[in-house]
């Protein structure tokens, strides 16, 4: 059975104690600066009073000590919040970027060479990720923007629906990475009778209020598409971070494919559905917690 280790507390801090390049796959869906406050749902229309973070963002204390920190790291992450800042401004979008970025380059650290990393946004907050991404990992490495297409959600009168994530892969090293490309059956009559591999805009529903695996959890990610992801871009056997595991989707996805796997969350609320999870499935016997970086 996979072993897994699930941390509560601050990924920032977790993550610098972790060993370079140890991870075949990292799988993030961080905060998508929507300026909403999101807490667990009971059903359609109700909430209750659990509140797992906060979404909003704006400049303080904390995101001036963050600039000058990243400035003295190194050039090139001078040159890169520099730019930021000069677009930008000391506002909310730069505080939630440079929050991201020290995030990233932590992540760059622990892939192995043979690894990659899939950046989960919305339209929110894809543009400058992307940019981020390109400069951290290098444009070259870029792999696909997959597009992750759903149907559950509101519309405007004033603009087309948005029903639509970005995924943003990225290898360590191009010419290295582990791939396994998902199959389905071609539908032109030359290939008729044949597979080929799937494109980059995936229609995986939602989760929505009746379905089985619904936990509650505000931003919890379909286990289809979690699954998709591990088995393709993950080797059999190895291992799979998520420094923002939620309701423990990736986690489940991992330990139902036979990889091992790290989860990192701030919210008890997010640690107690991913046990839960975990040992409905039998998952839990291998899994060691820690919180605060402290073995309990």
């Amino acid at each position: 059975m996979p072993e897994g280790l699930l941390i509560q507390g601050d990924n920032l801090a977790a993550l610098r104690k972790l060993a370079d390049s140890s991870v075949d796959l990292i799988y993030l869906d961080p905060p998508f600066r929507s300026e909403h406050i999101y807490r667990t749902t009971l059903s359609a229309g109700e909430t209750s009073g659990a509140k797992i973070f906060d979404d909003r963002w704006r400049w303080n204390d904390e995101s001036e000590s963050d600039l000058r920190r990243l400035k003295l790291t190194s050039d090139q992450l001078a040159a890169m919040v520099g730019g930021f800042e000069a677009i930008l401004g000391k506002s909310g979008r730069l505080a939630y970027i440079l929050f991201m970025i020290e995030r990233l380059v932590e992540l760059k650290r622990l892939l192995k060479s043979t690894g990659s990393i899939a950046l989960h946004c919305d339209q929110a907050a894809s543009a400058p990720l992307k940019i981020a991404m390109d400069l951290l990992f290098g444009e070259e490495n870029h792999l696909n923007t997959i597009v992750w297409c759903y149907g559950l959600g509101g519309s405007s009168p004033r603009r087309f629906p948005r029903k639509h994530d970005d995924i943003h892969w990225y290898a360590k090293e191009v010419d290295r990475y582990y791939f396994l490309p998902p199959v389905e059956p071609a539908r032109s009559q030359r290939m008729k009778g044949k597979s080929k591999k799937i494109p980059d805009f995936w229609y995986i529903p939602s989760i929505n209020n009746m379905a089985h695996e619904r936990t509650g959890y505000p931003t919890q990610k379909p286990i289809a598409l979690l699954e998709r992801i591990v088995v393709s871009a993950s080797p059999p056997c190895g291992s799979v971070l998520d420094p923002f595991s939620g309701s423990g989707t990736t986690l489940l996805a991992a330990a139902r494919n036979n990889r091992s796997w790290i989860g990192i969350d701030i919210a008890s609320e997010a640690v107690e559905t991913s046990i839960r999870r975990l040992e409905i499935e039998g998952f839990d016997r291998n899994l060691s917690f820690q919180r605060w970086g402290l073995e309990i």
